[in-house]
């Protein structure tokens, strides 16, 4: 078991990966004391899916009520921007899963956990199934590619198979409850089977 960490968690309507993108519009008071905290000792913090509550809350004892699932990600600031009508907006990046071990609610109604950092997930599926979905991934990076230029760094990742069914995950209509089973799996040879029949279906 990992040594714990203490962890601010942001409770969202979505699914945050390793490795992925998450732009975040900042207004609550509780909220820009974390990111003011967060970039002021470089830490992040927990992002973590709702399962019943809101993401704003009026009350502490609204916070209090909101549930979440245990299985989270680490979230890091990347980018920041302060908008003409005062609202801040960042961007983060996913890190490392983690699993809420115990949480509270300070009396500002910012959720603070206690957290285990979890491993890497892995992936044992024959390649040809990673394959599949390598191919899959790379043709839909290319269509946004057209939009706004990827980053050399995407194509490199493609080798992570664990990485490819993240950025598939995020890409494709999938329900974020379904979205959070796989965040939450240690080993994704499961996933790989499911996404290549659902890709096989689209082609």
């Amino acid at each position: 078991m990992t040594t714990p960490l203490i962890l601010p968690l942001f409770p969202l309507h979505t699914v945050l990966f390793p490795g992925g993108y998450l732009p975040l519009r900042i207004f609550e008071t509780r909220y820009i004391d974390m990111v003011r905290l967060s970039l002021r000792e470089s830490r992040p913090f927990g992002v973590v899916l709702i399962k019943q509550g809101e993401e704003v809350c009026a009350t502490e004892l609204d916070a209090a009520a909101t549930a979440f699932y245990p299985v989270g990600t680490t979230a890091k600031i990347i980018d920041t921007d302060l908008s003409p009508d005062g609202m801040l907006h960042i961007d983060t990046q996913g890190g490392q899963r983690f699993r809420v071990t115990r949480s509270w609610v300070e009396r500002d109604g910012l959720v603070q956990a206690e957290v285990h950092l979890l491993p890497d997930a892995t992936v044992l599926e024959p390649t040809v199934g990673v394959d599949r979905l390598r191919d899959f991934l790379r043709r839909i990076m290319r269509d946004e590619a057209s939009d706004s230029p990827g980053s050399p760094e995407d194509d490199q990742r493609m080798d992570d198979a664990a990485w490819v069914v993240y950025r598939l995950m995020e890409r494709m209509p999938i329900k974020f409850e379904d979205r959070q089973r796989v965040l939450g799996a240690e080993r994704l040879d499961l996933t790989v089977r499911h996404l290549s029949l659902m890709i096989a279906a689209f082609e």
